[in-house]
Formats: C-alpha cells, sequence, structure tokens
C-alpha cells in the first residue's frame, strides 16, 4: 500500500508566459458573471470545458494539455503509485460511472488532501491551457445533477491564486500559512505581491472562503497596494492599515517581507480583532513597526 503525501516535485505543464494571468482573469470573469447557483458546462467548444457547481469549479479539461489526473496522482506518492492498481480501478471506474478520484480515495491509495492537491493542479492546468490558447466559452449548459464533494470543487480565486504561484511556489506557501495564522472569524483574505509576469498586483494565495469575483480582489489588492504607497509618504516603517471598502467591509492590509496581505472583514469587530491579532504579533516578532488607519473609497 503506497503512502500519499503532498508534493511539489510534479507540476502541471502548465504555459507560463507574458499575459497569461490577464487571460486567466477574463477567462474566470466568465464563470463569476454566471448566476448564483449556477450549476452545469462552460463549453469551449470541441477544446475543452469547465464543469461548476454553485459556480464552484469541479473539472476542468482542455484537449492541449498533457498531464491527466492518474499522471498528477501517481506523482504525487513517493514511491509512485503503481501503475498497475491506479488503470485497474480506472477501469472499475468507467464501468461504474463513479469520480476516479474518489474511488482511489476509498480504496485507500490517496488521501482526501493528495486528492485535492491533485485536482488542484490539474483544474489550474486546463483553465491556463484554455486561456492561454485565447479560448471563450461558447455556451453554458445548465443542469440540476449535483453531488460533487464540497471538498474537491475551487473557487475562480483559488484557481487565480493557484497560477500566480508558480512565480514562486515556496513564496506562495509561507504566504498561505501567514493567512491562516492571522485571520479571524467573519473575515477571509489573500496574498499577493508586484510581479514582471502581470500589471497589478499578482494574487498568490487565498483564504479558501475568499468569494469575491477575480476582477473584484485584484482591485482590493491593487488599491491596497496604493494604500501602502502613501502610508510610506508619512511613514517608512508603517506596516499595518486599516480601511473601509464599498462602505460595508472593512480592509485590514499588512507587509512581511515582500508580500502584502488583505483581509477583508466582514464587520468592524471583525477587523478590530484582525489589527488586534496582528499588532499582537508584531510584539512578539518585531516584523511589523507601526500601525496606521486610514478611510478607504466609499
Amino acid at each position: 500500500m503506497s503512502v500519499e503525501r503532498e508534493s511539489s516535485r510534479v507540476l502541471p505543464s502548465i504555459p507560463v508566459g507574458p499575459g497569461l494571468i490577464a487571460s486567466v482573469l477574463r477567462l474566470l470573469a466568465f464563470v463569476d458573471e454566471l448566476p448564483p447557483g449556477a450549476t452545469g458546462m462552460l463549453k469551449f467548444g470541441e477544446e475543452g470545458l469547465i464543469l461548476l457547481e454553485s459556480r464552484k469549479i469541479c473539472w476542468a479539461v482542455a484537449r492541449s494539455m498533457r498531464l491527466r489526473l492518474t499522471d498528477i496522482l501517481r506523482n504525487q506518492s513517493t514511491p509512485p503509485l503503481p501503475r498497475e492498481a491506479v488503470e485497474e480501478i480506472y477501469r472499475r471506474c468507467k464501468i461504474d460511472g463513479k469520480p476516479i478520484g474518489e474511488a482511489l480515495v476509498m480504496s485507500g491509495l490517496v488521501t482526501e488532501a493528495g486528492l485535492r492537491v491533485a485536482l488542484f493542479k490539474h483544474n489550474g492546468e486546463a483553465i491556463a491551457h484554455l486561456a492561454g490558447g485565447g479560448l471563450s466559452p461558447d455556451a453554458f449548459v445548465s443542469h440540476s445533477r449535483t453531488g460533487y464533494d464540497p471538498k474537491f470543487s475551487f473557487s475562480p480565486c483559488e484557481v487565480l491564486a493557484m497560477l500566480g504561484s508558480l512565480d514562486d511556489p515556496a513564496r506562495a506557501l509561507a504566504a498561505q500559512i501567514e493567512l491562516g495564522n492571522a485571520l479571524v472569524p467573519d473575515s477571509f483574505g489573500a496574498a499577493f505581491v508586484r510581479s514582471d509576469i502581470t500589471a497589478g498586483a499578482l494574487v498568490i494565495a487565498v483564504d479558501r472562503a475568499c468569494d469575491l469575483p477575480v476582477c473584484d480582489l485584484v482591485e482590493v489588492c491593487n488599491w491596497t497596494a496604493g494604500l501602502f504607497d502613501v502610508a510610506h509618504t508619512f511613514d517608512r516603517e508603517a506596516a499595518l492599515a486599516r480601511a473601509t471598502w464599498g462602505g460595508h467591509l472593512a480592509l485590514v492590509t499588512w507587509r512581511a517581507k515582500d508580500v502584502a496581505y488583505v483581509g477583508v472583514c466582514a464587520s468592524r469587530a471583525a477587523a478590530a480583532r484582525l489589527v488586534s491579532r496582528l499588532e499582537s504579533t508584531a510584539k512578539s516578532s518585531g516584523v511589523i513597526a507601526a500601525a496606521a488607519r486610514y478611510g478607504g473609497p466609499a
């Protein structure tokens, strides 16, 4: 019996290049623009498809992608999963109509965490290929069939961050851990950097609860980046700021090394708790030198 573990040794063959993130943003915007609760299939002619449940991405495929889900799953284990065992489960799934990933979990060959990582890579690669080819969906076929496990579906924000993380996977992993340690109830957040591969903020990590449309998320990140630029005009040591957004959301943004973070809070109380946690951490670590508070756009 193979022991599966998360691994960064094998990454999807994503066609990274100038303009990829902008193309991915454009494609993911089609998902965000669907009605709330939309469940069905975005079709890209003969080139691929994206399956959605409640506007979450459950499965994506592009004809031009090279790695299959089974390839990713096999190579996430050390040693790799036996090809014969995986192919036998695959054959049974084709007969029974069951998802291969869930069948592998039931067999004990793969953990739930490992399946989520593999699906994340597979779907991210497919969307990158569709976006990189300049494709747009030509139809959305709605259906009422549900049943995908929410643990194995992804928001457009998560997919955007996954592709942004390829610029520096170690930095993105550290940012994901920072978000997990910092965020409080009634908040979600994202981490971003400035990079030559895209104009504006490059999102590299998000909290799984992040449900903003991708264009709004990038706008928030760009605005908070500008907030720090303004803050540094008055205080070069400022590394923590609090603002309001849209009149009802509170933003808390902070920096650690070359990564910027933003917490989107549903209430002033949640923002106050997040600021308090960050300031408490700063006193013990010395990472954040000073705090500043600014009013955001109405």
